[in-house]
Protein backbone atom coordinates (compact mmCIF):
# COMPACT_ATOMS: atom_id res chain seq x y z
CA UNK A 1 0.00 0.00 0.00
CA UNK A 2 1.32 3.50 -1.05
CA UNK A 3 0.10 5.56 2.07
CA UNK A 4 1.76 8.64 -0.51
CA UNK A 5 0.11 7.74 -3.25
CA UNK A 6 -3.29 7.64 -0.77
CA UNK A 7 -2.68 10.90 1.22
CA UNK A 8 -2.37 13.04 -2.19
CA UNK A 9 -5.68 11.19 -3.41
CA UNK A 10 -7.71 12.44 -0.29
CA UNK A 11 -5.83 15.71 -0.62
CA UNK A 12 -7.37 16.08 -4.24
CA UNK A 13 -10.51 15.21 -2.84
CA UNK A 14 -11.27 17.17 -0.28
CA UNK A 15 -9.75 20.08 -2.48
CA UNK A 16 -11.78 19.44 -5.18
CA UNK A 17 -15.04 19.88 -2.83
CA UNK A 18 -14.21 23.21 -1.82
CA UNK A 19 -12.67 24.32 -5.00
CA UNK A 20 -16.37 23.86 -6.14
CA UNK A 21 -17.96 25.36 -3.36
CA UNK A 22 -16.01 28.22 -3.99
CA UNK A 23 -16.82 28.04 -7.75
CA UNK A 24 -20.66 28.57 -7.38
CA UNK A 25 -19.91 31.66 -5.21
CA UNK A 26 -19.20 34.34 -8.07
CA UNK A 27 -21.39 31.88 -10.74
CA UNK A 28 -24.60 31.02 -9.56
CA UNK A 29 -26.16 34.61 -7.98
CA UNK A 30 -25.83 35.23 -11.56
CA UNK A 31 -26.92 32.27 -13.18
CA UNK A 32 -29.79 32.16 -11.10
CA UNK A 33 -31.06 35.44 -11.70
CA UNK A 34 -31.10 34.90 -14.95
CA UNK A 35 -33.92 32.03 -14.68
CA UNK A 36 -36.10 33.62 -12.62
CA UNK A 37 -34.78 32.82 -9.49
CA UNK A 38 -35.86 35.14 -6.76
CA UNK A 39 -33.74 36.25 -3.81
CA UNK A 40 -35.68 33.94 -1.26
CA UNK A 41 -35.14 30.78 -3.89
CA UNK A 42 -31.24 31.71 -4.12
CA UNK A 43 -30.96 31.82 -0.76
CA UNK A 44 -32.28 27.93 -0.65
CA UNK A 45 -30.24 27.38 -3.44
CA UNK A 46 -27.03 28.00 -1.04
CA UNK A 47 -28.67 26.49 1.99
CA UNK A 48 -28.97 23.30 0.10
CA UNK A 49 -25.36 22.35 0.35
CA UNK A 50 -25.45 22.68 4.50
CA UNK A 51 -28.45 20.60 4.91
CA UNK A 52 -27.31 17.73 3.07
CA UNK A 53 -23.98 17.65 4.95
CA UNK A 54 -26.01 18.16 8.16
CA UNK A 55 -28.05 15.21 7.04
CA UNK A 56 -25.61 12.69 5.79
CA UNK A 57 -22.44 13.63 7.46
CA UNK A 58 -23.35 10.62 10.50
CA UNK A 59 -24.80 7.61 7.68
CA UNK A 60 -21.61 8.40 5.51
CA UNK A 61 -19.80 7.52 9.22
CA UNK A 62 -21.30 4.67 10.14
CA UNK A 63 -21.16 3.55 6.40
CA UNK A 64 -17.76 4.00 6.29
CA UNK A 65 -16.95 2.41 9.88
CA UNK A 66 -19.62 -0.67 8.09
CA UNK A 67 -18.59 -1.02 4.82
CA UNK A 68 -15.13 0.29 4.51
CA UNK A 69 -13.55 3.26 3.36
CA UNK A 70 -13.82 2.43 -0.74
CA UNK A 71 -17.16 2.66 -1.40
CA UNK A 72 -18.21 5.57 0.64
CA UNK A 73 -15.24 7.55 -0.72
CA UNK A 74 -16.11 6.29 -4.65
CA UNK A 75 -19.56 6.80 -4.14
CA UNK A 76 -19.14 10.58 -2.17
CA UNK A 77 -17.25 11.76 -5.12
CA UNK A 78 -19.06 9.95 -7.70
CA UNK A 79 -22.09 11.72 -6.50
CA UNK A 80 -20.16 15.06 -6.56
CA UNK A 81 -19.51 14.82 -10.11
CA UNK A 82 -23.22 13.59 -11.07
CA UNK A 83 -24.26 16.43 -8.81
CA UNK A 84 -22.00 19.36 -10.93
CA UNK A 85 -23.15 17.78 -14.47
CA UNK A 86 -26.75 18.54 -13.00
CA UNK A 87 -25.84 21.77 -11.75
CA UNK A 88 -24.19 22.54 -15.41
CA UNK A 89 -27.51 21.78 -17.32
CA UNK A 90 -29.95 23.19 -14.58
CA UNK A 91 -32.54 25.59 -16.27
CA UNK A 92 -34.86 25.54 -13.37
CA UNK A 93 -33.86 26.98 -9.74
CA UNK A 94 -35.60 23.77 -7.99
CA UNK A 95 -33.55 21.70 -10.22
CA UNK A 96 -30.16 23.83 -8.76
CA UNK A 97 -31.61 23.15 -5.01
CA UNK A 98 -31.46 19.17 -6.38
CA UNK A 99 -27.87 19.86 -7.17
CA UNK A 100 -26.68 21.98 -4.16
CA UNK A 101 -28.53 19.30 -1.94
CA UNK A 102 -26.85 16.41 -3.54
CA UNK A 103 -23.50 18.48 -2.85
CA UNK A 104 -23.35 18.42 0.31
CA UNK A 105 -24.33 15.00 0.74
CA UNK A 106 -21.45 13.37 -1.52
CA UNK A 107 -18.98 16.20 0.78
CA UNK A 108 -20.28 14.49 3.57
CA UNK A 109 -19.19 10.61 2.47
CA UNK A 110 -16.18 12.06 1.11
CA UNK A 111 -14.88 14.21 3.86
CA UNK A 112 -16.42 11.59 6.60
CA UNK A 113 -13.98 8.89 5.08
CA UNK A 114 -11.27 11.09 3.63
CA UNK A 115 -10.29 12.31 7.57
CA UNK A 116 -11.02 8.50 9.28
CA UNK A 117 -8.63 7.33 6.19
CA UNK A 118 -5.67 9.90 7.48
CA UNK A 119 -6.28 8.06 10.74
CA UNK A 120 -6.06 5.07 9.69
CA UNK A 121 -3.42 5.32 7.10
CA UNK A 122 -0.87 7.40 9.72
CA UNK A 123 0.48 6.83 13.76
CA UNK A 124 -0.58 9.43 16.07
CA UNK A 125 2.96 11.34 16.12
CA UNK A 126 2.20 12.08 12.45
CA UNK A 127 -1.77 13.17 12.51
CA UNK A 128 -1.31 16.45 13.42
CA UNK A 129 0.85 17.02 10.64
CA UNK A 130 -1.19 15.10 7.93
CA UNK A 131 -4.07 16.70 9.33
CA UNK A 132 -2.82 20.06 8.62
CA UNK A 133 -1.80 19.77 5.48
CA UNK A 134 -5.58 18.12 4.47
CA UNK A 135 -6.91 22.14 6.21
CA UNK A 136 -4.25 23.45 3.42
CA UNK A 137 -6.01 21.82 1.01
CA UNK A 138 -9.32 22.67 1.75
CA UNK A 139 -8.16 26.12 2.29
CA UNK A 140 -6.55 26.61 -0.98
CA UNK A 141 -10.16 25.07 -2.39
CA UNK A 142 -11.54 28.00 -1.09
CA UNK A 143 -9.65 30.43 -1.90
CA UNK A 144 -8.78 29.28 -5.70
CA UNK A 145 -12.38 28.44 -6.75
CA UNK A 146 -14.24 31.94 -6.31
CA UNK A 147 -11.28 33.74 -8.73
CA UNK A 148 -11.62 30.35 -10.73
CA UNK A 149 -14.94 30.28 -11.19
CA UNK A 150 -15.51 34.00 -11.67
CA UNK A 151 -12.96 34.12 -14.16
CA UNK A 152 -14.03 31.09 -16.49
CA UNK A 153 -18.09 32.60 -15.85
CA UNK A 154 -16.73 35.69 -17.55
CA UNK A 155 -14.39 34.29 -20.51
CA UNK A 156 -15.86 31.03 -20.98
CA UNK A 157 -19.13 30.50 -20.08
CA UNK A 158 -21.56 29.39 -17.59
CA UNK A 159 -21.20 25.82 -18.00
CA UNK A 160 -17.69 25.52 -18.52
CA UNK A 161 -16.13 25.57 -15.12
CA UNK A 162 -18.68 22.85 -13.75
CA UNK A 163 -17.19 20.89 -16.83
CA UNK A 164 -13.87 21.01 -15.60
CA UNK A 165 -14.96 20.89 -12.09
CA UNK A 166 -17.16 17.30 -13.46
CA UNK A 167 -13.96 15.94 -15.30
CA UNK A 168 -11.76 15.96 -12.33
CA UNK A 169 -14.22 14.52 -10.43
CA UNK A 170 -14.89 11.65 -12.72
CA UNK A 171 -11.14 11.57 -12.90
CA UNK A 172 -10.74 11.22 -9.08
CA UNK A 173 -13.30 8.25 -8.91
CA UNK A 174 -11.59 6.22 -11.02
CA UNK A 175 -8.26 6.52 -9.77
CA UNK A 176 -10.20 5.95 -6.29
CA UNK A 177 -11.82 3.07 -7.27
CA UNK A 178 -8.60 1.19 -7.99
CA UNK A 179 -6.80 2.29 -5.32
CA UNK A 180 -5.64 -0.24 -2.54
CA UNK A 181 -7.51 1.53 -0.05
CA UNK A 182 -6.64 0.13 3.89
CA UNK A 183 -9.61 -2.34 5.14
CA UNK A 184 -11.58 -0.95 7.93
CA UNK A 185 -11.24 -3.11 11.05
CA UNK A 186 -15.21 -2.59 12.12
CA UNK A 187 -16.34 -3.63 8.91
CA UNK A 188 -15.69 -7.10 9.78
CA UNK A 189 -15.94 -6.57 13.99
CA UNK A 190 -19.08 -4.63 14.32
CA UNK A 191 -19.96 -6.59 17.57
CA UNK A 192 -16.68 -4.91 19.00
CA UNK A 193 -17.98 -1.13 19.05
CA UNK A 194 -18.02 0.01 22.17
CA UNK A 195 -21.23 3.16 21.43
CA UNK A 196 -21.83 3.60 24.53
CA UNK A 197 -18.44 4.40 25.65
CA UNK A 198 -17.78 6.52 22.37
CA UNK A 199 -21.39 8.69 22.82
CA UNK A 200 -20.32 9.94 26.18
CA UNK A 201 -16.74 10.30 26.05
CA UNK A 202 -15.39 13.38 27.35
CA UNK A 203 -12.92 13.52 24.93
CA UNK A 204 -15.50 13.11 22.21
CA UNK A 205 -17.91 16.06 23.84
CA UNK A 206 -15.10 18.38 23.85
CA UNK A 207 -13.54 17.65 20.13
CA UNK A 208 -16.82 17.76 18.97
CA UNK A 209 -17.94 21.40 20.77
CA UNK A 210 -14.65 22.79 19.51
CA UNK A 211 -15.63 22.31 16.04
CA UNK A 212 -19.22 23.09 16.24
CA UNK A 213 -18.03 26.72 18.29
CA UNK A 214 -15.71 27.32 15.53
CA UNK A 215 -17.70 26.77 13.06
CA UNK A 216 -20.92 28.93 14.62
CA UNK A 217 -18.35 32.22 14.81
CA UNK A 218 -17.45 31.77 11.05
CA UNK A 219 -20.90 31.55 10.18
CA UNK A 220 -22.01 34.34 12.41
CA UNK A 221 -19.36 37.00 10.57
CA UNK A 222 -20.13 35.82 7.19
CA UNK A 223 -23.25 37.72 7.47
CA UNK A 224 -22.73 40.35 9.99
CA UNK A 225 -18.81 41.51 9.24
CA UNK A 226 -19.59 42.82 5.87
CA UNK A 227 -22.47 45.39 6.71
CA UNK A 228 -20.44 46.51 9.60
CA UNK A 229 -17.39 47.29 7.42
CA UNK A 230 -19.79 48.78 4.72
CA UNK A 231 -21.45 51.39 7.20
CA UNK A 232 -17.83 51.82 9.19
CA UNK A 233 -15.47 51.88 6.09
CA UNK A 234 -17.81 52.52 3.66
CA UNK A 235 -15.86 49.09 1.55
CA UNK A 236 -17.79 46.90 -1.22
CA UNK A 237 -17.82 43.50 -2.11
CA UNK A 238 -14.53 43.74 -3.80
CA UNK A 239 -12.85 44.68 -0.47
CA UNK A 240 -14.60 42.01 1.69
CA UNK A 241 -13.89 39.37 -0.26
CA UNK A 242 -9.97 40.38 0.09
CA UNK A 243 -10.77 40.73 3.37
CA UNK A 244 -12.06 37.49 3.99
CA UNK A 245 -9.83 36.32 1.36
CA UNK A 246 -6.77 37.15 3.98
CA UNK A 247 -8.50 35.29 6.88
CA UNK A 248 -8.64 32.24 4.86
CA UNK A 249 -4.98 32.41 3.33
CA UNK A 250 -3.72 32.91 6.91
CA UNK A 251 -5.56 29.85 8.14
CA UNK A 252 -4.87 27.45 5.30
CA UNK A 253 -0.99 28.66 5.61
CA UNK A 254 -0.42 27.74 9.43
CA UNK A 255 -2.10 24.43 9.44
CA UNK A 256 1.08 22.37 8.72
CA UNK A 257 2.63 24.24 11.42
CA UNK A 258 -0.12 24.00 13.85
CA UNK A 259 -0.41 20.60 13.46
CA UNK A 260 3.36 19.74 13.60
CA UNK A 261 3.56 21.79 16.90
CA UNK A 262 0.72 19.56 18.43
CA UNK A 263 2.57 16.74 17.50
CA UNK A 264 5.52 17.53 19.66
CA UNK A 265 3.68 19.40 22.15
CA UNK A 266 0.15 17.80 23.01
CA UNK A 267 -3.14 18.87 21.27
CA UNK A 268 -4.51 20.45 24.50
CA UNK A 269 -2.02 23.11 24.64
CA UNK A 270 -2.28 24.62 21.08
CA UNK A 271 -5.73 24.30 21.29
CA UNK A 272 -6.41 26.20 24.55
CA UNK A 273 -4.17 28.55 23.40
CA UNK A 274 -5.98 29.01 20.06
CA UNK A 275 -9.60 29.44 21.86
CA UNK A 276 -8.29 32.06 23.95
CA UNK A 277 -5.91 33.90 21.44
CA UNK A 278 -9.04 33.48 19.25
CA UNK A 279 -11.60 35.14 21.71
CA UNK A 280 -8.53 38.02 22.14
CA UNK A 281 -9.16 38.48 18.38
CA UNK A 282 -12.71 38.35 17.48
CA UNK A 283 -13.72 41.92 19.12
CA UNK A 284 -11.23 43.61 17.38
CA UNK A 285 -12.54 42.79 13.75
CA UNK A 286 -15.25 45.42 14.62
CA UNK A 287 -13.33 48.10 16.63
CA UNK A 288 -9.93 48.26 14.91
CA UNK A 289 -10.42 52.25 13.88
CA UNK A 290 -9.11 51.93 9.94
CA UNK A 291 -9.14 49.17 7.24
CA UNK A 292 -5.52 47.79 7.67
CA UNK A 293 -6.01 47.23 11.26
CA UNK A 294 -9.17 45.25 10.53
CA UNK A 295 -6.79 43.43 7.55
CA UNK A 296 -4.58 42.35 11.00
CA UNK A 297 -6.97 41.14 12.72
CA UNK A 298 -8.61 38.85 10.04
CA UNK A 299 -4.99 37.40 9.55
CA UNK A 300 -4.57 36.88 12.92
CA UNK A 301 -8.24 35.55 13.05
CA UNK A 302 -7.47 33.12 10.78
CA UNK A 303 -4.04 32.13 12.24
CA UNK A 304 -5.70 31.41 15.99
CA UNK A 305 -9.07 29.71 14.42
CA UNK A 306 -6.18 27.16 13.13
CA UNK A 307 -3.90 26.37 16.31
CA UNK A 308 -7.19 24.87 17.94
CA UNK A 309 -8.95 23.73 14.97
CA UNK A 310 -6.13 21.53 13.31
CA UNK A 311 -5.16 19.71 16.66
CA UNK A 312 -8.90 19.05 16.78
CA UNK A 313 -8.73 16.44 14.17
CA UNK A 314 -6.21 14.24 15.58
CA UNK A 315 -7.15 14.33 19.08
CA UNK A 316 -10.98 12.88 17.93
CA UNK A 317 -8.96 9.63 16.33
CA UNK A 318 -7.21 9.12 19.45
CA UNK A 319 -9.51 9.56 21.65
CA UNK A 320 -11.60 6.89 19.99
CA UNK A 321 -8.34 4.41 20.11
CA UNK A 322 -8.67 4.98 23.82
CA UNK A 323 -12.02 3.92 23.71
CA UNK A 324 -11.71 0.71 21.99
CA UNK A 325 -8.26 -0.28 23.45
CA UNK A 326 -10.23 0.11 27.34
CA UNK A 327 -13.04 -1.70 25.88
CA UNK A 328 -11.21 -4.04 24.63
CA UNK A 329 -8.74 -4.04 27.53
CA UNK A 330 -5.14 -4.10 24.79
CA UNK A 331 -2.37 -0.93 25.03
CA UNK A 332 -3.21 1.90 22.60
CA UNK A 333 -0.36 1.14 20.05
CA UNK A 334 -1.47 3.47 17.44
CA UNK A 335 -4.43 3.25 14.46
CA UNK A 336 -7.00 0.84 15.03
CA UNK A 337 -9.47 1.86 12.24
CA UNK A 338 -12.68 1.81 14.71
CA UNK A 339 -15.28 4.11 14.67
CA UNK A 340 -13.17 6.78 12.88
CA UNK A 341 -15.73 7.09 9.77
CA UNK A 342 -18.81 7.33 12.81
CA UNK A 343 -16.36 10.20 14.45
CA UNK A 344 -15.72 12.23 11.96
CA UNK A 345 -18.87 11.73 10.97
CA UNK A 346 -20.20 13.36 13.92
CA UNK A 347 -17.59 16.21 13.36
CA UNK A 348 -19.02 17.31 10.52
CA UNK A 349 -22.51 17.07 11.52
CA UNK A 350 -21.32 19.53 14.35
CA UNK A 351 -19.14 22.07 12.07
CA UNK A 352 -22.21 22.09 9.63
CA UNK A 353 -24.68 23.01 12.77
CA UNK A 354 -22.41 25.77 13.59
CA UNK A 355 -22.71 27.32 10.05
CA UNK A 356 -26.36 27.14 10.13
CA UNK A 357 -27.23 27.91 13.50
CA UNK A 358 -24.03 30.90 13.34
CA UNK A 359 -25.61 33.51 11.13
CA UNK A 360 -29.32 33.03 12.74
CA UNK A 361 -28.08 33.69 16.10
CA UNK A 362 -25.90 36.45 14.71
CA UNK A 363 -28.10 38.39 12.95
CA UNK A 364 -31.22 37.43 15.53
CA UNK A 365 -28.84 39.40 18.54
CA UNK A 366 -27.65 41.68 15.74
CA UNK A 367 -31.38 43.47 15.76
CA UNK A 368 -31.51 43.43 19.61
CA UNK A 369 -27.84 45.10 20.47
CA UNK A 370 -25.15 46.25 18.56
CA UNK A 371 -22.15 44.21 16.76
CA UNK A 372 -19.81 44.83 19.38
CA UNK A 373 -21.78 42.94 22.31
CA UNK A 374 -22.15 39.87 19.34
CA UNK A 375 -18.07 39.38 18.95
CA UNK A 376 -18.17 40.08 23.13
CA UNK A 377 -20.65 37.44 23.83
CA UNK A 378 -18.87 34.88 21.14
CA UNK A 379 -15.77 35.37 23.15
CA UNK A 380 -17.17 34.55 25.84
CA UNK A 381 -18.35 31.48 24.47
CA UNK A 382 -15.07 30.93 23.33
CA UNK A 383 -13.24 31.22 26.84
CA UNK A 384 -16.02 28.84 28.38
CA UNK A 385 -15.16 25.99 25.84
CA UNK A 386 -11.46 26.91 26.49
CA UNK A 387 -12.05 26.40 30.45
CA UNK A 388 -14.10 23.14 29.78
CA UNK A 389 -10.67 21.92 27.81
CA UNK A 390 -8.24 23.03 29.86
CA UNK A 391 -11.05 20.81 33.29
CA UNK A 392 -12.29 18.22 31.54
CA UNK A 393 -10.26 17.38 28.27
CA UNK A 394 -7.54 14.41 28.57
CA UNK A 395 -4.74 14.71 26.48
CA UNK A 396 -4.07 11.98 23.90
CA UNK A 397 -0.11 12.54 23.46
CA UNK A 398 3.00 12.79 25.80
CA UNK A 399 4.60 16.44 24.54
CA UNK A 400 7.75 15.80 22.99
CA UNK A 401 10.91 18.17 22.73
CA UNK A 402 10.34 20.80 19.79
CA UNK A 403 13.66 19.57 18.21
CA UNK A 404 13.64 15.89 18.69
Amino acid sequence: MNTGYLFILINLTVFLDTLLYGIIVPVVPYYATTIGASPTMLGVIFAAYSTGLLLASVPAGLACDRYGYRPVMVLGMAGLTISTLIFMISRSDWLLVISRLLQGIAAAATWSAGLALVAALYPPHLRGQKMGIVMTSTGLGTIIGPVLGGTLYQFAGYAFPFLLTAGMGALLSLLLWFSPLPKNSTSTGREQLPWQQFLFDRNIFWGVSITVTGSFGFGMLEPLLPIDLHKRFGLGSAGVGLLFGALSLSFALFQPLFGILSDRLGRKPLIVAGLLSTAATVPWLVQAPNVKLVTVAMILLGITAGAYSTPALPLLAESVEKINSKHLNTANTGPQNGLYGTTYGISNTAYSLGLVAGPLAGTFLAQRWDILTVMLLYSALLGATAIGVMARLQETLKARKILS
